[in-house]
């Protein structure tokens, strides 16, 4: 019984294959086929064939790989699989593969919904999931206690500052994430992108993203209550500087931080 990780060369996204009985669980196999390819392959070197394949949710990134494993189960969670259902992230992989120069393996399906809150029997694991809103509203994460492994998607990369779908939701799922650090630690914590993480490592970050997003709140707030307009209050949010550098391309998710936070609070 064990685990192990996979990084695609885009944005170093992070695969899982979890590994007992003769049979694996895939989360997230990314994200050229050449790369989920991969992931196949090693399972079934192992004799554990890949039964189950998780999202943690229904980015393109992260739900290119399933088509690869028509045999396998696709699970998710509730929201992540009505968002493939939508379609959406289908049109995104198609829209992406050729943006990247990527071939994929196809269009993302589920076959089960997984109810966040509950531990789930997935193929020889017990699955205890989470929902983590704030990325994206249909985040969840996944924790294999026979394992020590926690999945978070994409939050606590230590490559990346949050990306935010909702403010307040990120900084609540940050929240309940060190609340878990601190007092039912895993040993061991994958991020959707960048390397894993002990769980002391996981906390500095889910501490310091926590802050960067209070003090995102507390700018712009603070710029609206003296009468600042719309341009002004994105204008003081822009001063709050992120927890960690990312690469120039990734400059607009800073300003979209920016405008979901001045949305919360002053609704155009």
């Amino acid at each position: 019984m064990h685990v192990e990780r996979f990084e695609s060369t885009l944005w170093q996204t992070a695969s899982l294959l979890f590994v007992a009985d003769g049979e694996s669980v895939a989360v997230d196999p990314c994200i050229s086929a050449e790369e989920v390819a991969a992931i196949d392959a090693r399972a079934q070197a192992l004799g554990c064939p890949v039964t189950y394949v998780l999202a943690t949710h229904a980015d393109w990134d992260h739900v290119c790989g399933i088509a690869a494993f028509p045999d396998a189960v696709a699970a998710m969670g509730e929201r992540s699989a009505e968002a493939v259902a939508s379609g959406a992230p289908a049109s995104a992989i198609a829209q992406r593969a050729i943006e990247y120069e990527l071939a994929v393996a196809g269009r993302p399906r589920v076959d089960r919904v997984l109810t966040a809150g509950v531990a789930h029997r997935v193929g020889p694991f017990v699955v205890e999931t989470f929902a983590l809103p704030g990325h994206t509203p249909d985040g969840t994460a996944y924790r294999v206690r026979a394992l020590d492994v926690l999945a978070v998607g994409d939050h606590l990369s230590a490559i990346e500052f949050p990306f935010v779908s909702s403010t307040a939701a990120y900084r609540m799922t940050l929240a309940g994430l060190i609340d878990l650090l601190r007092h039912d630690p895993p040993a061991q914590v994958v991020p959707g992108h960048g390397p894993a993480l002990s769980a002391a490592e996981a906390l500095a970050i889910a501490e310091a993203d926590l802050a960067y997003l209070r003090a995102l709140q507390d700018a712009v707030a603070g710029a609206l209550a003296k009468g600042a307009d719309r341009d002004q209050a994105r204008a003081a949010g822009m001063t709050v500087e992120p927890p960690r550098e990312a690469v120039p391309d990734l400059t607009r998710m800073r300003q979209s931080n920016v405008e979901s936070q001045l949305n919360e609070l002053d609704r155009p």
